[in-house]
């Protein structure tokens, strides 16, 4: 029987020591600041970048294949920072999502590096928005509605 690597263990097992955790990197337009954040109660080092602990939660769509999915991603508003870091954002921010184990938290089992942020809601309590797909390829085509109120010469 051919050994399987540590972490497909980890992965397959029934019950395990090992947590999962999510990565979130947001990064601006501008390329400024990249913020790093980790749903734990403490830091975690992944390939040498330091993720800061903070509440957030991640909501996988269905997958239909009638449609692009979003991720609907929801931060608990516990510090100014981020409401602070959104309202100077004029462009979508990038984000980058990846999972990884509390065992090997330089291994990322899954990496989703294609992510722009849009529809951003706050109030005192959390701040939400959706993950979209970054891609030329998912644009609506036109992306504008053709009518006579704003194209009165097409109509004529």
């Amino acid at each position: 029987m051919p050994m399987q690597p540590q972490n497909v263990r980890y992965a397959n097992a029934s019950a395990t020591n090992a947590a999962w955790f999510f990565l979130l990197s947001i990064t601006p337009a501008s390329g400024d600041e990249v913020i790093h954040l980790v749903n734990n109660n403490e830091p975690v080092i992944s390939n040498g970048i330091t993720y800061i602990p903070y509440p957030f939660n991640l909501t996988l769509p269905l997958d239909t294949g009638d449609k692009i999915p979003t991720i609907t991603l929801t931060i608990d508003n516990v510090d100014q920072m981020l409401v602070e870091a959104i309202r100077e954002l004029e462009v979508a921010p990038s984000i980058r999502v990846q999972l990884i184990t509390s065992v090997f938290p330089d291994l990322v089992e899954k990496d989703l590096d294609f992510l722009k942020l849009r529809n951003v809601t706050y109030d005192a309590m959390s701040i939400s928005g959706t993950l979209e797909v970054a891609s030329v390829w998912a644009r609506k085509f036109p992306s504008e509605q053709v009518d006579p109120v704003h194209y009165p010469a097409l109509f004529y």
